[in-house]
């Protein structure tokens, strides 16, 4: 159990240094604690295997709001709120991105092994950055090397300006973060804006203390096949008691959903659908923020461009759930070359009121079988009339 007390991480307090392109005609649609948290989660480095500095990040941000900490056989982070409810809700989002390590080095030449759903031809020939034991230095990608793998992924030449290891890892030479307008630009905002919003959810029902139970889960790669949520299952550190919420950005042509349009409740993905009984409750609670707050918006879809988490958990008998942000260049991918992956900022803080009506509203027990009652009695009253005109 990991604790560190006298840490002041309450709204508005986190003091972090300013992003190229921050308040250049940002509009100030979240506050200032808010945009500082997202900013520090996604100027974190991270790859599939390498996710060391966010987990690092969620325990030290975790602890300094005095909540419990603890972490898998895998290295999954588990976070605590206890606020005395009899029953709880499970929020979780991956920690990686896709990237790439150095599987071979000399000098300042070596070979990478691309992992994650990434188009080949625009890793070729792309600028990359790679994290070294003497820090950040910048490399070019070379070509394909055609014939070679490593466990069953491509291998690139690379050329750098700094000395290399092997066991390095890198990404695109793309800025962590910027903020124009509604708009959230990121190197890697899935899924560093699902580890962003169940911080900031921790955050506000600590401020509130407020009588619920949420337990925020962070696996590690995710883009290699769902391997942090698969040994999550097989050590039980997520439970099966409780709603399972898997937080995540998905790509927005792909889902045909709307940028802008606000989060997605998700019936399911390119594998599977999710718990019907879950959903018609993420509907229900979407419904009931709306009745608050008229500005709220959230759309519905399956989101078949690719597949996450929650199709593994469902496979297991998990009650699952899916929320996404609609994300502009899934992967980096741009109409042309790599670039960063984008959200909207509204669609962002509307998540997070979702994410707080569903931590204070419990899942009730036979809840798609009392949306159904209603009709059943409609049944009841028409059934003579149905017999008799047979």
């Amino acid at each position: 159990m990991l604790k560190r007390k006298n840490v002041n991480l309450t709204p508005g307090v986190l003091a972090l240094p300013s992003t190229p392109g921050f308040g250049n005609g940002f509009k100030l649609i979240m506050d200032k604690a808010t945009k500082n948290l997202i900013e520090s989660v996604l100027s974190l480095p991270t790859m599939t295997f390498n996710e060391t500095a966010v987990s690092t990040f969620i325990k030290w941000y975790a602890a300094g709001l005095d909540l419990d900490v603890s972490e898998d056989m895998a290295g999954n982070v588990i976070v605590n709120y206890s606020g005395g409810s009899k029953s709880g809700i499970t929020f979780s989002a991956h920690m990686d991105h896709p990237g790439f390590e150095i599987i071979q080095a000399k000098g300042m030449d070596g070979t990478a092994a691309l992992w994650g759903r990434v188009d080949v031809k625009f890793f070729s020939g792309s600028k990359v950055i790679v994290h070294t034991a003497d820090g950040p230095c910048k490399a070019t990608i070379g070509k394909l090397l055609t014939g070679k793998s490593s466990n069953g992924k491509p291998c690139f030449q690379i050329k750098a300006k700094s000395e290399m290891s092997k066991g390095d890892f890198g990404h695109y030479d793309i800025p962590y973060i910027k903020f124009s307008d509604d708009r959230i630009s990121a190197l890697a905002a899935d899924n560093l804006m699902g580890v962003s919003s169940i911080l900031e959810l921790m955050t506000r029902l600590v401020a509130k203390k407020a009588k619920v139970n949420v337990t925020g889960f962070f696996t590690r790669a995710e883009e290699a096949g769902f391997l942090g949520a698969f040994a999550a299952m097989e050590s039980e550190s997520v439970s099966k008691k409780n709603p399972l919420i898997v937080m995540e950005c998905s790509s927005a042509p792909g889902g045909k959903v709307d940028i802008g349009g606000g989060p997605v409740i998700r019936s399911g993905d390119a594998q599977s659908s999710y718990n019907p009984e879950v959903e018609a409750w993420l509907i229900a609670s979407a419904n009931m923020v709306l009745k608050k707050n008229k500005k709220f918006k959230h759309q519905r879809a399956l989101l078949k461009g690719g597949r996450c988490e929650a199709c593994v958990y469902i496979s297991e008998e998990y009650l699952v759930g899916g929320i996404a942000l609609p994300l502009g260049n899934y992967h980096n991918h741009g109409p042309k070359s790599y670039a960063p992956e984008y959200i909207s900022a509204n669609d962002y803080s509307d998540m997070i009121l979702l994410m707080e009506e569903l931590a204070k509203s419990p899942m009730p027990k036979d809840f798609l079988k009392s949306k159904v009652d209603p009709i059943w009695k409609n049944y009841h009253k028409l059934k003579k009339k149905l017999i008799e005109s047979k």
